[in-house]
Parts: structure tokens; C-alpha cells; sequence
């Protein structure tokens, strides 16, 4: 899901063995631009053998992104890897770019033209946002994740990106990692050829996620978990529903206070950067932080002269513990602002009532199960 989010570039380091697959991700430091505003208010879309790691970048303390190919030879691009959505889609060079408000006239475009193994499909591909859409048509070749190739993947080349959050952006695309049944036309996802192909041996992947913009590169890892980033066991939470990687959150707490009381349902999501709930809980929990709501930026901010070590831990409970969240993760600096991650949106019709996003995801080792349908979630070392 496109909301606020950390970027995170991708330095593609594959192990020798045909065992692990790993992404390095990296955080980039805040470049004074106001991305983080931009996105919160551009709204979700409508349609809601072995291991290998990515490596992943955080730009603006907002969005993770890495790098893929996509044909042979491979064309790289900078993707999010997204467990909000299921589809993958990259700039096309069929690029309508007839305004700069269009986003992909900005980013590496992919041409099949250059491609030995593009297939063509042509059919027709959208997806609405809040402030802004994306479309193109589908297409099919080989995709290189980590060094390792994926053949007939079917994914999109968008023609058309007017959301705020695509035209201002660094990364080129997504790479969704949800369940196959959220994608709109029934196109089996990346992660699931992978498994299908034989390129990795359990359905398994886990995140890592950089705590700061200039520090250590986080890590996506495709196929297992690496117990490095971690101390203890997993807690295991059961996906509810299998669209999103939705599960229940069994409360939301800010010393004593609390909300979410007998249970709500919650989507765990690598593509956006903040928490949005219902709106009487977000104001609950904002009111115990000591945030303020801004009308000049839309979002509820903190004075920037604040000690974050004096503000309260909020805590989230899944599969019976809590797991804090300290005020360095959950306010973000941006062009003069302290804002608070969390944000008031009603999900109506949705099936859920919470999205849980980076600013939550940062301060845990999470884990993706598709084999037992499951989300766990691990202390960091």
C-alpha cells in the first residue's frame, strides 16, 4: 500500500548458495523535501529451492526500496517491496509524458524493445489512489531479484502515475508481496514463481528495517530469517484474512490508556510509512504522546524542542505480548516538522481497521509465513 513510507534501496548481494537470497535495504537522510505530507494524504488504492536477501535503503526516513531487473539483459530498477499489495508494476518507456506531473517521465523506464525474452500480453492495467492513479497494460519476461531469475512474469508497465507520491519519488516501482488473491486480474506474484520455479525452498520472507536514515542497511530476506536481527523467538499472530497480511491487533496502549480494548483487525504493511486507525483511537493515542493536531500540514505534530526519551512508549499487542514503540521511531522529522506516525483514517468496507506500518515495523524482526499463513514478530538484537 502507497501510504507515507521508507525507501529503501536495494543493494542486491545474493549468497553462493541456492539457499538464501538477500536484499540489503539503506536509509537515506532527510533532503528537506515535504514527501512525507504528500503521501499521508494521497490516500490507499480503491482494490484493496532456497533462500536470498535484498538490501534495503531508507531515503527520508520514509520509504524502503531495493533493486530488481526486469528483462534480459536485466534493466535494474528501484522498487518497494510492498506486503500491501500483490501486483508488480515499473515505468514504461511508453511513458505518457506529456506533463511532469506525470511520475513516470521521472524514473528508469523498461522497453521491451531492448528485452530477448519480453512476451506481450496488452491487457489493460489500473489502479486508483486517493489523490491520483496509475495505469499502463501488462506485459511478461523474465524478472532477477537478488541474482535470481524468474521466468513469464507477468507484470505491469505503467503509462500513467499522477500521485504525488510516484512523481516526487525515488524508487521506479513496487513489488507487491501480499496474497495472489488481491491482484486485481489473478497474475500469480513474483514471490509465488519464485516458490513455484524452484528458486527458493519455503514460502517464507522476513524484513529487516533500518532504524536511521545514515546507519546500517536494512535487509529483506527471501525464503527464511536470519537470527542475527533478532533475540528470542518469534511471536506468532494467524493471518484472518488472506488478501493483505491481516491479522489481529489485540490492543494498542500509551501507559494507561488504551484502545483497541476487545480486539480489531489490522493489515501489517512494508509499503507504508505510518500507523492509520479509526479516528477516535488515533486521537486518543495522540492526545497521551502530547502531539497536537496541525492544520497547516493535516497531521498532528510535536514541538521539535521535545526530548523524544521523556515521551511515552506506544505498545502494540499481537499473539498475547506487547511490542513497544518508542517516540524516536513513531515521531519523524520533516522540513521543521516533528510529526506523529499516527494518523486518523476510517477503512470502511475494508475488513479492517488498522495499518500498521514502518514506523511499527522498524522497531521488530518480522516474518512473513505463506506456508502456515502466519506473521511473526521477534525482538531486535
Amino acid at each position: 500500500m502507497m501510504y507515507a513510507k521508507f525507501l529503501v534501496v536495494l543493494v542486491v548481494a545474493a549468497l553462493a548458495s541456492s539457499e538464501i537470497i538477500r536484499i540489503p535495504l539503506k536509509k537515506v537522510p532527510d533532503n528537506g523535501q515535504r514527501r512525507l505530507r504528500n503521501v499521508a494524504r494521497s490516500g490507499l488504492r480503491s482494490k484493496f529451492g532456497g533462500q536470498g536477501a535484498v538490501p534495503l535503503v531508507n531515503e527520508y526516513d520514509l520509504d524502503y526500496y531495493g533493486e530488481i531487473g526486469v528483462g534480459t539483459p536485466a534493466q535494474k530498477f528501484n522498487v518497494i517491496f510492498d506486503t500491501g499489495s500483490t501486483d508488480l508494476w515499473v515505468p514504461s518507456s511508453k511513458c505518457q509524458a506529456t506533463s511532469a506531473q506525470n511520475g513516470c517521465k521521472n524514473h528508469k523506464q523498461y522497453d521491451a524493445s531492448k528485452s530477448s525474452t519480453y512476451q506481450k500480453d496488452g491487457r489493460s492495467f489500473h489502479i486508483e489512489y486517493g489523490s491520483g492513479a496509475l495505469s499502463g497494460f501488462l506485459s511478461k519476461d523474465s524478472v532477477e531479484v537478488a541474482g535470481l531469475a524468474i521466468t513469464d512474469q507477468t507484470f505491469a508497465e505503467a503509462t500513467v502515475e499522477t500521485a504525488p507520491a510516484f512523481v516526487s519519488s525515488t524508487f521506479d516501482g513496487i513489488l507487491g508481496l501480499a496474497y495472489p488473491d488481491l491482484s486485481a486480474q489473478n497474475i500469480p506474484p513474483v514471490f509465488q514463481n519464485m516458490i513455484k520455479q524452484g528458486v527458493l525452498d519455503a514460502p517464507v520472507f522476513s524484513f529487516y528495517l533500518s532504524q536511521t536514515a545514515n546507519g546500517d542497511k536494512g535487509e529483506l530476506l527471501l525464503g527464511g530469517s536470519d537470527s542475527k536481527y533478532y533475540k528470542g523467538d518469534f511471536t506468532y499472530t494467524k493471518v484472518s484474512t488472506k488478501l493483505y497480511w491481516q491479522t489481529n491487533l489485540q490492543g494498542v496502549s500509551v501507559g494507561s490508556r488504551s484502545v483497541c480494548q476487545s480486539g480489531c483487525e489490522a493489515v501489517i504493511d512494508t509499503g507504508t510509512s505510518l500507523i492509520y486507525g479509526p479516528t477516535d483511537d488515533v486521537d486518543v493515542v495522540n492526545s497521551a504522546i502530547g502531539a497536537k493536531y496541525d492544520y497547516s500540514v493535516g497531521l498532528y505534530t510535536v514541538n521539535c524542542n521535545t526530548d523524544l526519551n521523556k515521551l511515552p512508549n506506544v505498545s502494540f499487542a499481537f499473539g498475547g505480548k506487547k511490542f513497544d514503540v518508542p517516540a524516536s521511531a513513531y515521531i519523524i522529522k520533516d522540513s521543521g516538522y516533528c510529526i506523529s506516525s499516527f494518523v486518523a483514517q476510517e477503512f470502511f468496507l475494508s475488513g479492517f481497521e488498522w495499518l500498521v506500518g514502518d514506523s511499527f515495523l522498524k522497531t521488530v524482526y518480522s516474518e512473513f509465513d505463506f506456508g502456515n499463513n502466519r506473521i511473526g514478530f521477534a525482538e531486535l538484537a
